[in-house]
């Protein structure tokens, strides 16, 4: 392949050669932040909105790239190109350098055989159409007896990178991950080097999918953060079509796409959750949504708006900005695919203003063909929230009265338990997991509370399920916004509950030195779990990736990742968090991300793969 398209965002390239800060410079950095940022980060900062403290430890480049494409893109709007690299290189005391991939980690001999969707042995969110990030043996290539002697075998660093948020697509010798600044890479399973790269427009956050694409080309879906989804050939690296799906001017991509039967089925969430702490800003307007494209096309076959309607005019803030409801009702997460029924679940987030409505955290079933609601459950009521809620002052915005945001952030798992029934198994951010009978419209099968909860979870990205149990990571940070569980204390950890009943049957928790004093580090599990026969691999907020025994909990393996490692081509690499999707488990390797520097969290930039005995023996 001769496809290296890593040239940065052109209306950043004539800054990528900026001299040493002047005091001037600087000068000009600190005014910026302080008439456009400092009201939300204050040095401390809170658990929504990182201080001044931990974004020092950012790169440049991650910061320029949050403002131009990522959870700060509407606040970005508002600055040039320039003040976003003076605010960056203000903040970190660093110079801004464009990046990209250098040399060093490209294969020596780059053959390409082509990647085989039909070799595919994960991909997507959670590994498989039900998201019950469970593993079969044919496919995971490692049993429970392999996993104590699990080895590194290679860890790749994202140049720049602070936050890891997708999860790699694995096929044959080969997988295909997104990058934190819109990189798509193909690499090598058995050394980590990049076969190929691809760059999208802006930072991907959801996993992608593969699978036989127009006139029987083998292709590669995935989704920007600013709503486009694309095709890409994998034998080219060509982009075979480009469509944005969002229609919201601050429509927001950040879960991933599902594949089936020619259709792409796309989730979408807002940015004005953020925007409303801006009391100029007239909030809010925008509604979650799942779209269906047709996957050879790019057509968008059908739009369901989670809220019904448009939004309208409800009066005016404390400064006098016009109010609109209703609105949010986010999905942020990736749909759930049922074949059997002809349904589509999708959690949904909390509303961003009144009046409130009765698809707001909520699990929705929309009609594969058309994408009418089929049925909906919703598990909190009267759950209006946005940012303008979490600061001391510029709280015009915040609903009258604040909801808890307690979204379902996760994707609803399709378990198919012991006794064959199948039921839809989800974890909200509140520390409840719900059970519900897709056969019943959703009726309630039952429901066990694992933690407190909070905005920050509970229950924040996903979970895993064998069909005897489901895993819950509970996250429990401090992040109470409305306290709905007062009785209950924090109790962070795995829970394995059983899918007949709910009873939780076994609990693990954090060392309590997990974080040996380390700033920023919180013994917590956020990250969704995943599951082969026997183990169920959770990551920790402590930045160690555990394996536990699905009969009683015990951790039977852990590595640390935030210790140092050697990467591949030599990239400076950290570990940091462990958030987000969860490991990945295929052909005999273990994928784990490290690095999350969102809400106070360690940053870090590395995809490590672990594997177990000769990498060139059978089954690796």
């Amino acid at each position: 392949m001769t496809l290296r398209t890593l040239a940065p965002a052109a209306v950043f390239t004539a800054f990528a050669c900026l001299a040493a800060r002047t005091a001037a410079e600087a000068q000009q950095g600190q005014e910026v932040f302080e008439t456009a940022c400092a009201s939300c980060h204050s040095p401390a900062g809170t658990e929504r909105a990182p201080g001044t403290r931990l974004l020092a430890q950012l790169t440049p480049r991650a910061i320029v790239a949050s403002l131009e494409d990522g959870v700060m893109r509407a606040e970005g709007a508002d600055l040039t190109p320039e003040q976003r690299i003076q605010v960056a290189e203000y903040l970190t005391r660093r110079r801004y350098e464009a990046g990209g991939l250098p040399e060093s980690v490209f294969c020596a001999a780059p053959a390409w055989t082509g990647l085989d969707p039909a070799a595919a042995s994960w991909m997507g969110f959670a590994g498989n159409l039900a998201g019950t990030g469970y593993q079969p043996p044919e496919r995971a290539g490692l049993d429970a007896s392999d996993v104590p002697n699990l080895e590194l075998r290679w860890a790749f660093a994202f140049p720049g990178g602070t936050n890891m948020r997708t999860s790699p697509a694995v096929a044959g010798d080969a997988a295909l991950v997104a990058g934190p600044f819109g990189e798509v890479l193909a690499l090598d399973l058995a050394t980590g080097c990049v076969r190929w790269s691809f760059e999208a427009d802006a930072m991907i956050r959801g996993a992608i999918v593969i699978g036989e694409g127009p006139e029987g080309r083998s292709a590669a879906w995935f989704v920007d953060s600013r709503t486009n989804a694309y095709a890409v050939d994998l034998e080219s690296g060509s982009v075979m079509w480009k469509v944005r799906v969002g229609w919201h001017a601050v429509a927001y991509g950040t879960g991933s796409p599902a594949l089936h039967d020619g259709r792409l089925y796309v989730p979408v969430s807002s940015l004005e959750v953020s925007m409303a702490g801006d009391p100029r800003y007239e909030c809010c307007t925008s509604a979650g949504a799942v779209a269906a494209l047709d996957a050879a096309t790019g057509e968008v076959l059908w739009y369901h708006r989670v809220i019904p309607g448009y939004s309208e005019e409800t009066g005016r803030n404390g400064i006098g900005t016009t109010n609109w409801g209703p609105s949010g009702a986010a999905v942020w997460s990736s749909p759930t695919i049922d074949p059997a029924r002809g349904l589509l679940y999708a959690g949904t987030g909390e509303n961003l203003t009144h009046p409130v409505t009765g698809t707001s955290d909520a699990i929705l079933a929309l009609e594969l063909a058309t994408g009418e609601l089929a049925w909906s459950f919703q598990a909190t009521s009267g759950d209006a929230f946005n940012m303008a809620c979490t600061q001391a002052a510029f709280r015009e915005n915040c609903p009258d009265p604040p909801g808890p945001d307690l979204d379902f952030g996760m994707a609803p798992m399709l378990v198919t338990r012991t006794d064959g029934k199948e039921i839809l198994v989800a974890g909200q951010k509140s520390g409840t997991v719900w059970a519900l009978d897709p056969d019943n419209g959703g009726a309630l099968l039952w429901s066990t509370s694992v933690g407190k909860g909070s905005a920050l979870g509970g229950i924040h990205w996903g979970m895993a399920a064998d069909g005897r149990y489901a895993y819950a990571p509970n996250a429990d940070r401090q992040a109470v916004i409305v306290d709905v569980n007062p009785e209950r204390e924090r109790s962070p950890g795995l829970y394995a509950l059983d899918l007949m009943t709910g009873e939780v049957v076994w609990s693990a928790f954090p060392p309590e030195d997990a974080c040996r004093g380390r700033p920023r580090c919180f013994p917590s599990n956020s990250a969704a779990a995943t599951a082969i026969d026997g183990v169920v691999f959770a990551g920790g907020l402590d930045g160690v990736i555990r394996a536990h025994s699905t009969a009683d909990g015990q951790v039977i393996w852990e590595f640390d990742t935030t210790q140092p490692v050697e990467t591949v081509g030599g990239v400076p690499g950290r570990g940091g968090a462990i958030d987000g999707p969860g490991p990945v488990v295929a052909g005999g390797l273990l994928f784990v991300n490290s690095g999350y520097a969102t809400f106070g969290q360690m940053p870090g930039n590395l995809l490590l793969a672990f594997g177990v005995g000769d990498p060139d023996g059978p089954g690796n």
